[in-house]
Parts: C-alpha cells; structure tokens; sequence
C-alpha cells in the first residue's frame, strides 16, 4: 500500500508523545462498545489500545506493520512508530512514541535496531524533515534507530536508496552473525528525479554495532523487459494487473535458502542460499491477480499463499461483485522447488459498500503438521485460515469490528497480524492496536511456542523441540555436567509404583515458561509445569509408572524456551534383600533342634557303615574256613 498525495506535517504537540495512550479495552458489559467486533468461536480479544499518534482521521498518522524484539513489540506508523511492552500481553504498556516522519513506516528489530522504511520524498534523513515534490532533491530510503532504551528511542544512522523503501526484509549473513542484510522492496510510481523506469533490488549491509556505518552491499534487477509484466500482458477477462515496476514485498525463509518476492504483476521463488546474489528460480503469474502484495511460506516451504492486493487498498472487493477469486489468497503448491497453483480463499463475510476489504499482510501460525495463517483483510478484520489441503482452504475464526461509520479518504481496518508468544497481534490503522487469544486445543503447540524476536518478512522455521523425547549423552562426564533434577525421594523399593516430588532451584529456568517432566525410559510426559518468577521448579509431585524392578531410571526436565539445557534425576531402585534362611527350633536341653537330628542323621549313618563292614567280615571268614576243609 502506498500512499498518495497528503501532508505529512506532525503536530508539534505530537512531540511530547511519550507516555502510555489511555487504557482502552475489550468493551464491557456496563460499557457497551457500539464498534464491538464480531468473533468466531475459540477466539478472545484480550486487549486494545488507541493509536498514540492519531490526529482526527488524518491519514499522515495511520499505523502500519509490526515487528518484535523480546517483550517489546514495534508498530510502524505513517508518522514514526511506538514501542509497546507486550511481556503481559493482555496489557500493553506503551513505552514511547518516536515523530519522524516519511510515511509507510514498514519496520523491523533486530535486537535493539530497529529499521524504519521511508517510502515518501523528504527534505533530508533528519526526523524533522518535510515532504518535498519528487521531482526535487529529495531523500528516501532506510532510517535506523537504537531502542536499548525503550522509552527513548534515538536515530542513529540513515541509507539511502534510489526508490526509497516501500517495505524491506532483513536476511541474516550466514557468514557474520554480527552483520545483518537488508532487501529493499521499492517500485516506480511515475514522474520523478530518481525513481523512475524498473527498480532494481537493493541490499543494504547493517554493521549490528555500528549502525551508521550501513551501506549498500548490491543491486540486482530481477526481470528484463522480456520477463517482466507489462501492459501487452493483460489477459481479456482478467485483472487489471499492475505493471512491474519493481517488489512490493518480500519474505524470505533463510533456513530454507529461499524467498518469494511479490512484484504487483509478477511473483517470483528465489534461491538466497548466497543472499548477496538472489537467484530466480521461477517467475509466476494469475489473470485472477492484480497486485501481487506478500506471500507466506508453510514451515516445511512446501506451500505458499500470496495476497492479492486488488484496488490497492482503496476499494470494497470484499463483496459478491468480485466473486471469490479476486482481491483473495491464491494457495500454491512448492514440490521439487516448482510452484504450482492449487486454489483461492476469501473470506465468507461479505462487507458493505462503505469498507474497504482486501488481502493483506499476515503470518504463520507455528501448529505441527498444519498450514495455518493469520491473515488481515482491512476492514474485513482478521482470518485464521487452515490452509493444510492447498485444494481446500477453511477458514477457522475471524476477528471483524463493525465499518467505520463512513468512507475514509485513504483507507482504514487492520493492516497486518501476527502470531507472537501465544497471542495474534494486529495492527489497526486508525483505532490501534488489538490483542487476540486463540483458545482452541489445534493451538496448544503454537502457543508454548516462544520466538525471542520475530520480523514477519523473515519466516522462522519451527521445531517445537518439546514434543520430541530429550537426547541425553551417552557419557559419564556428559550425564554429570547436566543441571540437577532434584528428586524426593531419590531411592525407592522394586515393585512400587511410586510418586516423587521434583524441583529446581531459582535461575534454573526462564520465568513463566512452560515445563515438561520426562520419564526417559518410557519417553513419555509425567507433567507439563510452569517456571516460577525466579527461575524455579516448585516442589511437585509425580508419578513414576510401574512397577518399577532394580535399576536407575532417568528423570529429565526441559523447558520451551532453555531447551537446550536439560536437568538430570536418577531414581534408583535399590536391588531386593536375599531371602534369609530360618533358624531352627532349639530342643530340650537347649541345643537347636537341628544340631540333634543332625547327631542323629550321623549315628544312624555310621551304625549302618559299622553294621555292613561286620556282615563282609564274616563272609570273608567263612569262605576261608570252607577252603580249609576241602584242601588235599
């Protein structure tokens, strides 16, 4: 979305904006909301608050996109941009404002840098500058900010670019951590001193510790003249598709080495497996699609969908006159690294004629095994969209407040959401900002889901860790240097099936964060827990499947957010006592009555040794006496 003609003039009063917008929320029962939203089932709004830097209904001051860095969330604005504290997510707390205008405000954080695009000519990089004509010297491009301290924010560095930046993308250096790129996303838009013709992409290198030393790293045009849309493409039927002057978006997915770039007439798959030299793997078009605006990848990069941006923004396509196929999602299958077109979504509630529906901005939602998004669609409001049969997209539940009242003059309605820490944030253009729950058991999984940091233009690759078994080392010294799981009691009989209560002391974990107790031999879940403020494991019981026989067994706790430090607890089941043999009974005179039989198993023995040698003596005897008697 770009914006038109308009002053971006920001009220001096508008300066002093640091402190937090007033506390509006959910509508309550005793304070009926006339605008309160209609929702879909397994969805709870949570919070909202009001745009802190709102002027009437002046759209120099409307919100744009959202990033996030740890607990604090970045709203981009036409005038500057907000830092919230999202750490309780049900309470928002706005930590400053930051005035500096240049519209669009597309933004990013990586870190404490937050970068902020400036889409409109200025009279100069300074956040004091004014709008100046564009066949004038101007400057546009990127503006840089350190947010070490939230509450004030400082400007600290400025690139410029050719086209200026209508939105960016920030890829990591494979090669430097300490170093990130920066995708400039920009297109021509008629007369200008600069921009004119097809914009190149350009990549700006971010030195992370010395901000103001970012430069230019390269420049690539990723169509010809032959390949890129121009007006002898239109198909007789289709869309008003818009020439390719240039990248509206692009989201990369760096631990798959590929992006995809929408570029109003084109959309394009991208190797950034060197992300200095992006390659086009593939180009793609849709006589259905007009203005391709983003895509979004599934976590194994084996779908997208891209948004269809038909009327920039401007218009209601949102309603039966532009059918299903049009201003909608078009769901593409990614096999072998070829796009193939499966289907289309739009959203079932038509919208009156008064608001301005389109598909927008919107991202993964990190469920295992599914393809599942949360999408705006202006003031069609937000879809979470199960895209998992590319053939049969469902929608799953909606967020939609009522229209504005009236026609805006440039646009209104949510202009991005996205999932962070368990909630959807969504970023409303004139009203603010608004907090969703998802409560439905599908997003267990999502929810214990902790990012640390999220730019929705850079997809993350999910692993969800917790729900495979933990891998301990093999080795003694490996065993021994794990944190200690602490066991009570650590030592029970064979043949019980016992229950042992299991700690950890404070700073063993992050605090808040959820817990599993595994039993290792069975590689199942005895317990999911939750950290305390401090770090720690309370005291709590479990029970050990059994019966257990002799042995060692391993208990192993691990936490979503540390679950690259395990705590290790060794029940051992001590081995059984022998049986003892019993004692026999004492006779009469006090001797055990064993001794006597034995005495007497000894005499009988012998009588009968005595008797048997007597009986062959006489035998002897008497054959001698025969031999005697019959001798000549």
């Amino acid at each position: 979305m770009r914006r038109t003609a308009g002053s971006l003039a920001v009220l001096g009063a508008l300066l002093a904006l640091a402190v937090a917008a007033p506390a509006a929320g959910p509508a309550t029962a005793s304070e009926p909301d006339p605008r309160a939203p209609a929702m879909g089932p397994g969805l709870e709004w949570v919070a909202h608050r009001d745009n802190p830097f709102r002027q009437g209904d002046d759209p120099d001051f409307i919100n744009s996109d959202l990033a996030f860095t740890g607990d604090h969330l970045i709203q981009g604005n036409f005038a500057g941009f907000s830092v919230w504290d999202i750490a309780d997510p049900a309470n928002p707390d706005l930590r400053s404002t930051m005035p500096c205008t240049g519209g669009q405000g597309d933004v990013s954080a990586v870190g404490d840098l937050v970068i902020v695009s400036i889409d409109e000519t200025m009279s100069s990089d300074a956040c004091d500058a004014v709008r100046v004509p564009e066949t004038e010297e101007n400057w546009e491009g990127l503006r840089l900010f350190d947010v070490s301290d939230p509450s004030a924010p400082r400007h600290v560095g400025s690139v410029r670019t050719r086209c200026g930046s209508h939105t960016h993308t920030v890829v990591p250096d494979p090669a430097d951590a300490t170093r990130v790129f920066v995708y400039v996303s920009a297109y021509s838009r008629g007369a200008s001193l600069n921009c004119t013709g097809r914009n190149p992409l350009q990549i700006v290198s971010i030195p992370l510790a010395t901000p103001e030393q970012a430069t230019i790293a390269g420049e690539l045009d990723l169509f010809d003249d032959e390949t890129a849309f121009g007006p002898g493409d239109r198909v007789a039927g289709g869309a008003e598709t818009r020439s390719t002057t240039g990248c509206h978006d692009i989201t990369a997915y760096p631990a798959k080495a590929l992006a995809v770039a929408a570029c109003r007439g084109d959309g394009l798959l991208l190797s950034i497996a060197d992300p200095l030299s992006p390659v086009v793997l593939q180009r793609v078009r849709d006589a259905n699609v007009a203005f391709w605006h983003s895509g979004i990848f599934d976590n194994d990069a084996t779908a997208v969908v891209f948004q269809d941006e038909l009327g920039d923004g401007f218009i209601n396509t949102c309603s039966p006159a532009f059918g299903g196929d049009r201003g909608a999602d078009a769901i593409w299958s990614l096999t072998d690294g070829v796009l193939e077109h499966r289907s289309y979504f739009k959203i079932p509630r038509p919208q009156s004629d008064l608001e301005k529906c389109v598909a927008h901005s919107g991202g993964l939602i990190p469920v295992p095994g599914r393809f599942i998004v949360a999408q705006a669609w202006l003031e069609g409001g937000v879809s979470v969209i199960d895209l998992t049969d590319p053939a049969a997209p469902t929608e799953l539940t909606y967020f939609d407040r009522p229209s504005y009242g009236y026609s805006m003059d440039f646009t209104a309605g949510i202009w991005s959401v996205y999932f962070y820490n368990g909630h959807l944030f969504a970023s409303d253009m004139y009203d603010g900002l608004e907090v969703l729950r998802l409560t439905d058991p599908l997003f267990a999984d999502a929810a214990r889901y902790t990012a640390g940091d999220l730019n929705p233009q850079t997809q993350p690759a999910y692993s969800w860790v917790w729900r495979e078994a933990p891998l301990l080392p093999a080795d003694a010294a490996g065993r021994a240097a794990l944190a200690p799981l602490e066991l009570s009691p650590a030592e029970v009989q064979p043949g019980e099936t016992p229950t042992v209560e299991v700690a950890l002391p404070a700073g063993s974990l992050e605090p808040g964060e959820t817990v599993d107790v595994w039993w290792m031999p069975g590689a199942s879940v005895l317990a999911t827990l939750t950290a305390t403020a401090d770090g720690a494991l309370a005291p709590t019981i479990v029970t050990v499947p059994g019966p257990l026989e002799a042995g060692d067994y391993d208990l192993v706790a691990r936490g979503d957010r540390t679950s690259d430090r395990l705590a290790l607890g060794v029940l051992e089941v001590a081995a059984p006592e022998p049986t003892p043999t019993p004692e026999p009974a004492a006779g009469a005179d006090g001797m055990p009555n064993g001794w006597l039989i034995g005495i007497a198993a000894g005499a009988l023995l012998i009588g009968a040794a005595a008797g048997w040698v007597a009986r062959r003596r006489a035998k002897v005897l008497a054959k001698r006496r025969s031999t005697s008697e019959h001798s000549p």
